[in-house]
């Protein structure tokens, strides 16, 4: 039996339905402490944005305040690396009194083997450990192939998926009771970590629970219906943005999934399995499967955890190192507006629409040839979503080099791409102020506009010629092979 239980929040900054608190709060006979270690080291290890940072640091404000009206308190200790973190633990469960550990698992490499090291070191230390699956609706193991295998493609995961459903307790267990009051105080909750300062208006990302609710009800009543047509135009607010929060636990994909499904009179009509056609609502619970399955892919194919592709063709692909061409990429200053207009969104909110990251991603790698682990990284450093499985997902995709990736030959025209989701020219026209007083075709195509008026705009001309660099791509993939017959 659990005298005291100690609860490590990680990437679950949250009261309601948090599996691994709700059981710490259900055994413990003598109260719960809650733990949070702040590890500048390992963020910057794993490139974490400052812009992330800072959006924990807010919510963990929150969650102190939340916890506090259950009688919780909430220590802050550091570690200033992972190998200092089970140390740090064993520190804070001694000076509380605390006999058990709960947590909720991370499926990365270092995560897993980090919390290894804890396990060990706590049940050595004679104290009990309950580790938790809490970052899927349907955790790894759960969605298998008939032989037992994983899924590498996405749509027969979502089909099975589906099916799980139906046989597993996925239900959102609300919120805990209100435990006993104990002699713990809590930790004063820093402002900022040294390294990690962010010039990001806090006010685009506002922190805490309720604030997480409010996105998703917002979302479900005001623009679920439309998503189907609405998510690909980025000049449109017609996303819920509830990424950070479902990336940093303030909000449960359960609860997302419950009330989506609720909205849309229960049912989950996504793809060919739908009954008719899908509808917005089942569009946006299709994006909440693509989660699962790269939180999936993560922990069934650690590899891609560590830098290495999905698909060998990756090995025999001679990519360019070109800094200056990276560097007008990362500054959106490639001569192509719809791809600038994302990175600068990116700069400015530490977001961008996912339509225009596969456009960016794809241009990167494809038209420029260069490593998608360079964007990668850039990405990571920047986003306040920021999570290796969507991520590295995101990017191998558009490189054509991860699990149900898009064929090598497929080479986004990000000219043709602009005109197609923002027609009217206006997400460009916002992230881009020198085209601002442009219009029509030259608003995606600069180089339509008069020299001698063109001059004038310090707007920079194509930093490469797009039929030029696919051609160029295409046959790069087919000296490496395409990476079709077996993987690495």
């Amino acid at each position: 039996m659990t005298t005291r239980a100690l609860h490590w929040f990680r990437r679950d900054l949250r009261i309601d339905d948090n599996r691994a608190l709700h059981d710490a709060c259900r055994a413990a006979a003598d109260g719960v402490v809650g733990v949070y270690v702040l590890s500048p080291g390992e963020w910057e290890a794993h490139d974490d944005a400052p812009v992330k940072v800072d959006f924990w640091l807010r919510n963990l404000a929150e969650l102190s305040s939340a916890l506090g009206r259950l009688n919780i308190p909430l220590i802050v200790t550091r570690a200033a690396a992972a190998g200092d973190v089970p140390g740090a633990l064993n520190d804070v469960a001694n000076a509380a009194g605390c006999d058990a550990l709960y947590y909720n698992r991370e499926y990365e490499v270092n995560e897993a083997r980090r919390d290894a090291r804890v396990m060990a070191l706590f049940e050595k230390r004679g104290r009990t450990v309950h580790p938790r699956d809490d970052r899927c609706v349907l955790p790894p193991g759960e969605v298998v192939t008939k032989d037992g295998g994983f899924y590498t493609v996405f749509t027969p995961f979502q089909n099975r998926f589906i099916e799980a459903l139906e046989g597993h307790d996925w239900a959102p267990r609300g919120t805990p009771k209100r435990q006993k009051a104990i002699d713990v105080e809590s930790s004063e909750i820093p402002g900022s970590v040294e390294g990690f300062a962010s010039a990001i208006d806090p006010a685009l990302w506002p922190a805490g629970e309720r604030a997480a609710r409010q996105r998703l009800d917002t979302f479900l009543e005001e623009r679920a219906g439309a998503y189907g047509e609405h998510r690909d135009v980025p000049a449109i607010d017609g996303t819920s943005t509830l990424s950070p929060y479902l990336n940093s636990g303030v909000v449960s994909p359960r609860v997302c999934l419950a009330a989506a499904m609720e909205a849309d009179s229960g049912k989950i009509r996504v793809g060919k399995r739908a009954s008719g056609k899908p509808t917005g609502f089942g569009k946006w619970i299709s994006e909440l499967i693509w989660r699962e399955f790269y939180i999936h892919i993560t922990h069934n194919f650690p590899r891609v955890s560590m830098g290495r592709a999905f698909k060998p063709v990756d090995r025999g692909v001679a990519w360019r190192e070109d800094e200056g061409d990276f560097e007008a990429w990362r500054e959106g200053r490639t001569g192509y507006p719809f791809v600038d207009a994302g990175m600068r969104q990116l700069r400015d909110v530490g977001w961008m629409h996912n339509r225009v990251r596969m456009v960016v991603a794809m241009f990167l790698t494809k038209d420029l040839l260069i490593d998608w682990r360079w964007g990668e990284r850039h990405f990571m450093r920047h986003l306040v979503d920021g999570d290796l499985g969507s991520n590295n997902g995101g990017w191998q995709w558009s490189a054509s080099t991860g699990t149900d990736a898009a064929p090598y030959f497929r080479v986004y025209n990000p000219t043709t791409q602009g005109e197609r989701y923002d027609p009217e020219g206006a997400y460009i026209r916002r992230w881009v102020p020198e085209l601002r007083d442009v219009t029509g075709k030259a608003t995606h195509e600069p180089s339509r506009i008069p020299s001698l008026l063109r001059s004038q705009l310090d707007y920079p001309e194509p930093i490469v010629d797009h039929k030029a660099a696919r051609e160029r791509v295409l046959e790069v993939f087919k000296a490496a092979g395409d990476g079709t017959s077996g993987r690495a």
